[in-house]
């Protein structure tokens, strides 16, 4: 195997962009309001609850991206953080899988690439262009293969 670069969509960044471009102005609009009108509680409530969503939103993003899967070789893989997990510490592969309310269709939600140091990588469908291909190798790597609901 050659290594097999990740290729990351750009939509959760961008969905957080445009979504602090919505909330952060809201946001700082209501606790301008708050301080304004002497102090009034509920606005100034309402700012910092928006602005603490959008960190906690950021903060999601972020996350996902340091544990994602930013390339594969035969030695191993780097996360998005560049930390090197190799193959020889691999002990389980989980797909983690999410059933549509109303009907049995499955679909994953994100694989987890365990190691024996406690270690685990991600494969998100949402984040990763080419899933795909990714998912394909990660299906043929040797260890135990399983699957849970999200």
């Amino acid at each position: 195997m050659n290594r097999l670069d990740v290729e990351t969509s750009k939509l959760q960044p961008m969905a957080a962009v445009v979504a602090g471009v919505v909330m952060v102005p809201i946001a700082l609009l209501s606790l301008a309001s708050g301080v304004m009108r002497g102090f009034a509680p509920m606005p100034l409530v309402m700012g910092a609850l928006m602005l603490a969503m959008f960190g906690a939103l950021v903060a999601l993003v972020r996350w996902g991206g340091r544990k994602s899967i930013r390339y594969l070789t035969e030695e191993g893989m780097e996360r998005g953080d560049g930390r090197w997990l190799p193959w020889t510490d691999l002990e389980r592969v989980v797909r983690k899988i999410r059933v549509k309310p109303g009907t049995n269709t499955k679909a994953i939600w994100r694989t987890e690439i365990w190691f024996k140091n406690g270690e685990s990588a991600w494969l998100l469908p949402l984040r990763a262009r080419n899933f795909e291909e990714v998912n394909e190798l990660v299906g043929t790597l040797p260890c135990e293969h399983t699957e849970k609901r999200a």
